[in-house]
């Protein structure tokens, strides 16, 4: 395979590079020169700064100091939504209610070009250290451990979290919902704790620590131990999880009312299943009559009528594989239209239950001087396929006979539904496919930042951010400085940087201008306004992938491939992205384990 050469590569990235092209793997060692850090590592108690002597008289005493927070830093809170594409929220052009989101976004910011991981494990890895998620080990989903630094599905001491960071620097941390950074296997009482939420920097824990759980009735965690489920009538693990939320938070100002708060809030909504009281959904029903076609339409046509979009954004064609709406018989219609309607629902039901929280912030005092960073871990999910789930949201044998004829248990106990794959491109609008996938559809997700203490210029920012950027943020907004060493362990640099800047310059520069993207041998680069899209079929030859090269800047839902009118652009980005993935550990690259139901190709067979 040849190399192009670049002449903005210094020698040793290039070089970097071409030994990627080559096949011939980096040591650990090597992709570590690639990023020095003036670090020494250490025993955790070389602090000590007394004198030890042969006895106590001619020894000197100095006792451990406790962290202490600057009592007028912010308190912080992530708030992660879970499948919840760019077009869901009312502010960004949907149709369902949100009027709590909407209102933290009016008197904050709302962000139009904010990019995930495209799933979830990496998405939330990514969050939680400030780092891409191949140099932290989660390639991929937790549960997997492919045997090579980048798929462990594990967090290195390498990279602390936000948690531990704060947690050190005399913030309190709690957290609640959905972890799924912690393999399988540690789930059981005698499995490790080492990647369970306590030992990565939270003082509190309640949630579950899978990738999905039953929405009524779930796998419980609470510190470092199990709990039995709830199994009550009126339970919602939604409702739930705020109320811990609030209780924690309560009890810490009570108890010490000058010490900050970390919050973080991993909603189980709106990702599979779908599960809501059922007023909730009776509510949607004749709005998604319509069909997906025309939800995707509307959403589009609010999205340039709010500013979201730019005014010359074109609305690409319905995706390969999707139906036409006025193509499915009217039983079909009547089906789908129920599992959109429960969608919404669940997330109207979700904004209410961030109302009761934001209520609760201001009743204490706490809103003006808390920021809340609001966001989604990728676009709508496309994995139910034509059919959609409706006893399990994968792989659901439930014919659509049996569906229809159970229609109105849709999204009540006994049922755990996932809606249909076309629900998905509406989910994302105006973006090409959905969740897994490297275009927008699949990366871009909302993002919204309410600080009213911080931000006097409210209002819509452009800034090309990534969910890296998230943590330095936070750590700004506190101001701690990222570790070069954290109990005794060097970090990796942070790979973020903080958007604080854009909080008040609605013309700051983007924190980057260039970002890499992986996910099972899928790949894309973007840099300065332009971006290239690798698509990888499982089973051919990564040389063999479709590579295809968008002009973002001027076309902003990547409606139009040129890469047959600039080659030599789209040579270089190819390249860049074998120098950024050699430098962040994304190599080698792996296709999807067989079976597991998530490759590209299973996502858009019918």
């Amino acid at each position: 395979m040849s190399v192009i050469f670049a002449p903005h590569l210094t020698r040793r990235r290039w070089l970097a590079a071409a030994a990627s092209l080559a096949g011939v793997g980096l040591s650990n060692a090597q992709q570590q020169a690639q990023e020095p850090a003036a670090c020494v590592a250490t025993k955790p108690d070389d602090g000590f700064a007394g004198r030890i002597g042969r006895t106590a008289d001619d020894s000197m005493s100095a006792p451990l100091s406790t962290p202490t927070a600057n009592p007028a830093s912010p308190n912080i809170i992530y708030i992660l939504l879970d499948d919840t594409g760019f077009a869901d929220l009312h502010c960004y052009g949907s149709e369902a209610a949100t009027p709590h989101i909407d209102a933290l976004a009016a008197q904050g910011l709302l962000y139009t070009q904010f990019h995930s991981k495209a799933i979830c494990s990496p998405t939330r890895a990514s969050l939680l250290t400030g780092r891409n998620n191949h140099a932290v080990g989660m390639r991929q989903l937790a549960e997997e451990d492919r045997g090579f630094p980048h798929s462990r599905g594990r967090i290195p001491s390498s990279a602390a979290t936000v948690a531990q960071v704060l947690q050190a620097s005399g913030y309190s941390t709690y957290g609640v919902g959905k972890w799924h950074l912690a393999p399988r296997e540690d789930f059981g009482p005698g499995g490790r704790k080492q990647h369970w939420p306590l030992q990565k920097g939270f003082d509190r824990f309640y949630g579950f620590l899978s990738g999905w759980t039953d929405q009524y009735n779930p796998d419980l965690f609470e510190d470092n131990h199990t709990l039995p489920k709830p199994n009550r009538p009126g339970y919602h693990f939604s409702e739930d999880i705020i109320q811990r939320a609030m209780d924690w938070i309560g009890g810490h100002v009570d108890t010490a009312p000058r010490k900050p708060f970390f919050q973080y809030i991993a909603f189980g909504a709106t990702h599979s299943p779908v599960q809501v009281p059922k007023h909730y959904i009776d509510k949607y029903v004749s709005t998604y009559q319509q069909g997906w076609d025309a939800i995707r339409e509307g959403r589009y046509r609010r999205q340039l009528e709010l500013g979201i979009i730019p005014p010359n954004t074109k609305l690409p064609p319905r995706n390969p594989g999707d139906p036409a709406w006025d193509s499915l018989t009217a039983r079909d219609r009547e089906i789908f239209t129920r599992f959109m309607a429960a969608y919404a629902g669940f997330m109207e039901h979700t904004d209410a239950q961030i109302g009761r929280l934001v209520a609760f912030l201001k009743q204490r005092g706490l809103f003006e001087n808390t920021v809340i960073f609001l966001m989604s871990d990728n676009g709508g999910a496309p994995e139910a396929g034509n059919k959609g789930g409706f006893q399990r949201p994968y792989g659901d044998p439930t014919t659509l006979d049996q569906m229809h004829a159970r229609l109105e248990e849709l999204g009540q106990p006994g049922t755990q539904p996932m809606y249909q794959r076309a629900w998905a491109s509406a989910s994302v609008a105006p973006f090409q496919f959905y969740k897994l996938w490297p275009y927008r559809g699949g990366v871009q997700t909302p993002c919204i930042v309410s600080w009213p203490k911080g931000i006097q210029q409210p209002g819509i920012r452009r800034q090309f951010l990534d969910v890296i950027d998230i943590t330095p943020t936070a750590l700004d907004v506190a101001g701690i400085a990222a570790p070069t060493a954290f109990q005794g362990v060097c970090q990796l640099p942070m790979h973020g940087n903080s958007m604080r800047a854009t909080f008040n310059n609605p013309d700051a520069p983007s924190p980057r201008d260039t970002q890499f993207f992986e996910l099972w041998g899928s790949r894309s680069i973007y840099h300065q306004g332009w971006k290239a899209i690798g698509i990888h079929r499982p089973g051919t030859s990564f040389d063999d992938d479709r590579w295809e090269l968008y002009h973002v800047a001027e076309d902003f839902s990547e409606s139009t491939n040129l890469a047959s009118q600039y080659p030599q652009r789209l040579d270089a980005l190819k390249q860049l992205w074998w120098e950024e993935a050699t430098r962040y550990g994304a190599l080698p690259l792996l296709e999807a384990i067989p079976g597991r139901g998530n490759t590209y190709n299973q996502a858009l067979e019918p």
